[in-house]
């Protein structure tokens, strides 16, 4: 994956690639995505999902901060002033950083076999079931362009559109059509 879209995905998730420049002996993510471009928006989307409780508690916690700071300057009704207020927030942030605990750490991100894999530290049942998820879609997407895709194989299996599979000359793998 070029280097623009690995810090892009690195600076909006820094939970889940916290290790991106971790020791070596703990994590491979030390040495980037070993991926195409292709699957850039599909790892991207997986990360919005795996840390969106955090991300919505974040906008709540904003909300509030900036619904408090409003306060002082207007005239608020009781019931407003109810929803915002300091023990509140303090609630949100206990919560946040529980969310933020729940991430999963990924440790390895790659393609193998023409499918991503994404390894990960941590992470809920739900976390692996959207992973596994990712992972199966990668099947179905060009690892160059994002494309719809096939898997292709001359030994060397690829996740490619028929664009980029021209390109390569390969040839379509014939799946058996009970492993899907």
């Amino acid at each position: 994956m070029r280097k623009e879209l690995d810090e892009l995905l690195c600076s909006k998730y820094p939970e889940i690639f916290k290790e991106r420049h971790g020791d070596p002996r703990n994590t491979a993510m030390v040495w980037g995505f070993s991926c195409g471009d292709g699957w850039f928006s599909l790892i991207d989307q997986l990360c919005l999902t795996l840390s969106s409780e955090a991300i919505r508690l974040r906008d709540d916690i904003k909300h509030m901060e900036d619904m408090l700071a409003e306060q002082d300057k207007s005239k608020w009704q009781q019931w407003q002033h109810a929803a915002y207020n300091e023990e509140k927030l303090a609630e949100k942030r206990n919560l946040l950083a529980e969310a933020t605990k729940k991430i999963p750490i990924a440790v390895q991100v790659k393609e193998k076999f023409g499918g991503l894999r994404f390894y990960v530290h941590g992470g809920t049942e739900e976390h692996y079931n959207y992973i596994n998820f990712a992972e199966s879609m990668s099947y179905r997407t060009c690892e160059v362009c994002g494309a719809p895709g096939h898997v292709y194989t001359d030994g060397w299996y690829r996740t490619l559109c028929d664009v980029h599979a021209k390109e390569e000359n390969r040839e379509l793998e014939e799946q058996d059509e009970s492993c899907d």
